[in-house]
């Protein structure tokens, strides 16, 4: 499919659907305290809350999430198996 020259670029998004699990339980980590690690304060609050909530975001910003929770756990997690393309 061609797109329009002013169409926006397709971004590929991502669920994290153990984010809540992993960060309350094995953490015991508020959002703000995971955000607080994240490089540049990137993705958002806001942004991490609708990825606990199911929604997909930008597969970069999961991805980041992702890798900060993986660090602190410092355990091997496989992101294929926890971030689901979406």
């Amino acid at each position: 499919m061609v797109r329009g020259r002013n169409s926006p670029p397709r971004h590929r998004l991502a669920k994290f659907p153990r984010l809540r699990e992993l960060r309350e339980t094995r953490l015991g980590w508020e959002v703000t305290e995971l955000a607080n690690k994240l490089p540049n304060g990137r993705p958002s609050i806001s942004s991490i809350y609708r990825l606990e909530q199911g929604f997909a975001i930008r597969f970069a910003s999961a991805k980041r999430v992702f890798d900060v929770i993986e660090s602190a756990l410092g355990e091997k997690l496989d992101a294929t198996k926890e971030l689901i393309r979406g």
